[in-house]
C-alpha cells in the first residue's frame, strides 16, 4: 500500500507551464526556449504553482515596427505576477528571444522583489 504524498510549507504544488501562441507561427525551437525559461523561473521560485507564458506578434504579421511581446503569469501562494517584455515606451521587440529574455528578466525582478518583502514583513 503506497503512502500519500504530504506537501509541506517549502513544498509547491507544480503544474506544467503553459504557452499560448498569438498570431506568431509555433516553432519547436521558439517553443524549447520558452520552457526552458519557465524551468529557470519555477527553480528560482520554488513556490510557483502556475506559470503561462503568452508568446505574441502583431495582428499584421509584424509589418509595423517590433512585433514580438511576450507576457508572463506566475501564481505563488498569496500573490500573482504579471511580467511583459513591453520597454519603457510600450514598444514590442523585433526579436522573439529578447522578448523572452526581457519578460523572464522582469519575472525574476518581481519574484526576488516579493521574497524579500516577505522577508521584511516576516522580521
Amino acid at each position: 500500500m503506497s503512502k500519500p504524498m504530504l506537501h509541506t510549507d517549502n513544498e509547491a504544488m507544480r503544474s506544467p507551464m503553459t504557452l499560448t501562441f498569438r498570431h506568431i507561427d509555433r516553432s519547436g525551437a521558439v517553443e524549447a526556449h520558452a520552457r526552458e525559461l519557465g524551468d529557470r523561473l519555477q527553480r528560482f521560485g520554488k513556490r510557483i504553482t502556475q506559470c503561462h507564458m503568452s508568446l505574441e506578434g502583431t495582428a499584421d504579421g509584424g509589418h509595423n515596427g517590433a512585433p514580438y511581446l511576450v507576457k508572463i503569469a506566475l501564481t505563488v501562494p498569496g500573490a500573482q505576477i504579471h511580467a511583459d517584455s513591453l520597454h519603457a515606451d510600450s514598444a514590442g521587440h523585433a526579436d522573439i528571444y529578447l522578448a523572452m529574455r526581457d519578460a523572464f528578466n522582469n519575472a525574476k525582478r518581481q519574484l526576488r522583489d516579493l521574497h524579500s518583502d516577505r522577508f521584511r514583513t516576516a522580521m
